[in-house]
């Protein structure tokens, strides 16, 4: 019989965690201070064994009118709604969600501010194509991006759709700048599925028959997790930028669809000091660690290094529209001529507009405050399920961006079993890296310490049913069947 384990008893027997007020408020009035009008409720529901009847229906749909490339699938589960910090799905089940929409939906859902923000502008002028009639909105999005970016240079602002367009603009612009074409990246980075962002992401998978895997203009390294790793890696890298042709070095602070990866304390610090000596520039992508979910603004800051352009995307606008940047030094973004990286929509009156609420909202609320206090508390609890080995390798990261390694060494499916049974349980986590061996955990900004403790108790349980090999049937068919990932 399965061990209930009460949030209680859980919490007193992780060390350094104690029961407190949740540091922010109930669900439904951390923002806006209005009643639920989504869905009934501010707790995990699951009355129908995901993935249910309706959200199957609308899968079939998707087969048979997207392509193949749009779905990639966890579980193969249709969202409807979202309120705080829980979603629903077609079925009416409530899940607390640690996914995000892929680190998109920053501040959870329901965030009407935001939704406001963008319509009223849109009853102005819905668009004005900025590349030939600016807006104010684009402007005053650009002043509170290089305000709250690192460095006292000169800075300007790039607008794009999507990280992955920023993060090609921010190739063509250092190459621009240095006449070089050179870019070392990553294993298992991944910069977007456009162009140069996808010949600079490490999935070989992804660019198999599109890009050519030796090209030498990109050159891929490994990102190190140790110490001994990090001399190998800076060695590696030096030796290609003796060669005189490398534009950029292009990396994520904390490497995330790769495994929540972090480098050894003194690795950043000294590829900077490298980079200088051999005058090549240093790309950041916090398309997902930005805009405050790692208890900073930018991953960057834990290491005290500066980059010379950062790429910004996903939770930039919390969700509410499609909307990127890069920020970086005048010169370098200067280089690329009118027209050479702009878009029809970049710079999207509406879109600035939510995404200028959003940083307001993360300021006003002490947002990036709750990501490191309440992040801490979320990544000590799940460490201690690292009790049981054949099942949690590590627990690691930073504020609200955290990685649970699973053990494959018995089951290669193992961390979708993990992953799914916490769906069954009602914890919404996805799973990525190598082997997708590691579960995603992106909560909302907003998560209360009672949230955060919830999140704790289900992935303890869940570790302590398959360290007793009781995870039933039905799970790990359901996994065969649903849970595709790529």
């Amino acid at each position: 019989m399965r061990r209930n384990i009460s949030r209680r008893d859980l919490v007193k027997s992780i060390p350094g965690i104690s029961l407190g007020v949740g540091f922010l408020t109930s669900p439904m009035t951390r923002i806006t201070g209005r009643p639920e009008t989504r869905f009934s409720g501010n707790q995990i529901s699951v009355t129908v064994s995901p993935p249910g009847p309706k959200s199957l229906a609308l899968l079939e749909d998707v087969k048979k009118f997207t392509g193949r490339s749009e779905y990639c699938g966890y579980y193969g589960v249709g969202l409807k709604s979202g309120n705080g910090v829980y979603i629903e799905d077609m079925d009416g089940n409530i899940y607390l969600d640690c996914l995000t929409a892929a680190s998109s939906t920053l501040l959870g859902y329901s965030q009407d501010e935001i939704a406001k923000a963008y319509y009223d502008t849109t009853l102005k002028i819905q668009q004005t194509c900025f590349g030939y009639s600016p807006n104010i909105e684009a402007i005053e999005l650009a002043r509170k991006l290089i305000e709250i970016t690192p460095g006292d240079f000169e800075k300007k602002v790039q607008f794009g759709l999507s990280g992955s367009s920023s993060c090609c603009g921010s190739i063509e612009a250092v190459r621009k700048f240095t006449g070089k074409m050179g870019i070392i990246s990553f294993d298992f980075a991944y910069h977007g599925s456009t162009g140069l962002s996808q010949a600079a992401s490490g999935f070989r998978s992804l660019n198999e028959g599109i890009y050519d895997l030796n090209d030498p203009d990109f050159v891929k390294v490994k990102f190190p997790v140790t110490v001994a790793e990090s001399e190998t890696t800076l060695k590696n890298i030096e030796s290609v930028l003796a060669f005189g042709k490398t534009a950029a070095v292009m990396v994520e602070i904390i490497q995330g669809d790769g495994g929540t990866l972090l480098a050894p304390g003194e690795f950043f610090p000294r590829l900077r000091e490298m980079l200088d000596k051999y005058q090549v520039l240093l790309i950041d992508d916090e398309i997902q660690s930005g805009m405050g979910r790692t208890g900073k603004w930018w991953a960057c800051d834990h290491e005290g290094i500066i980059p010379d352009i950062i790429v910004i995307g996903k939770g930039l606008a919390a969700g509410y529209a499609p909307i990127s940047a890069m920020v970086g030094k005048k010169e370098v973004i200067d280089s690329l001529v009118p027209s050479a990286h702009s878009f029809t929509f970049g710079g999207h009156g509406p879109s600035s507009k939510a995404a200028s609420k959003t940083i307001d909202i993360i300021q006003d609320k002490n947002l990036i405050r709750n990501a490191y206090q309440t992040g801490n508390r979320l990544l000590l609890g799940l460490k201690a399920a690292e009790k049981y080995p054949d099942v949690v390798v590590e627990a690691r990261g930073k504020g609200f961006m955290i990685g649970i390694e699973i053990n494959l060494s018995k089951d290669l499916l193992a961390s979708k079993i993990f992953a799914f049974r916490c769906l069954e349980k009602g914890i919404h986590f996805g799973y990525i890296g190598d082997k997708q061996r590691v579960i995603r955990v992106l909560p909302p900004m907003i998560l209360s310490q009672d949230e955060c403790d919830e999140v704790i108790r289900v992935v303890h349980e869940t570790a302590e049913e398959m360290h007793n090999n009781r995870i039933p049937r039905q799970t790990i068919e359901k996994v065969q069947r649903y849970a595709l990932g790529w």
